[in-house]
C-alpha cells in the first residue's frame, strides 16, 4: 500500500501531519524484539514509508516506549493485550489486540480511553483508523 498517496490527501486538509522520514528496517526489528510481538504487515510498511506523522501514528521509538510503560500501570484489565500504534494526545492510546502465543490477533483497532480504562472498537484495520481519525469520525 502506497501509503504517501493517503497522507498526501490528508495533510491537504491539516497541515499539523508532518510524516517523518522512514524508519529502517532495524528500527522495527527493536520494537518486535522489545515487545516480543512481531507487527502486523500494514504497520510496517506504513513505518518503513514514514516514521509516523507527528500528530496520530506513533514513530517506532513512541511504539516502543508507549507500550513498556503502559504495561506497567495499575489499570483493571492489563493492557498487554494490545499493541498500541497511536494516540490522540489526550492520553487515549489506538492499537491491536494481541495475545502472548500469537502476537497480533486480527486487524481491528481498539482505542484505550485512560480515564474510564476502556477498550472499544473503532476501526476495521489500519487504514481505516487513519482516514476516520483525520475525518474526526473515531
Amino acid at each position: 500500500m502506497d501509503w504517501n498517496v493517503i497522507y498526501e490527501e490528508l495533510t491537504s486538509k491539516n497541515n499539523y501531519i508532518k510524516p517523518n522520514p522512514p524508519a529502517a528496517q532495524k528500527q522495527i526489528s527493536d520494537i518486535e524484539e522489545s515487545l516480543a510481538c512481531k507487527l502486523p504487515n500494514d504497520l510496517k510498511e506504513l513505518l518503513l514509508q514514514m516514521n509516523g506523522d507527528n500528530w496520530f501514528i506513533f514513530s517506532t521509538e513512541q511504539i516502543t516506549e508507549t507500550n513498556l510503560s503502559v504495561r506497567k500501570l495499575g489499570c483493571f484489565m492489563p493492557l498487554d493485550c494490545l499493541l498500541f500504534f497511536g494516540g490522540n494526545g489526550c492520553g487515549d492510546y489506538y492499537g491491536y489486540p494481541i495475545t502472548s502465543q500469537d502476537g497480533v490477533r486480527d486487524d481491528s483497532v481498539f482505542v484505550w480511553e485512560h480515564e474510564y480504562d476502556n477498550r472499544i472498537w473503532k476501526a476495521d484495520n489500519l487504514e481505516d483508523a487513519i482516514k476516520k481519525y483525520y475525518n474526526d469520525e473515531i
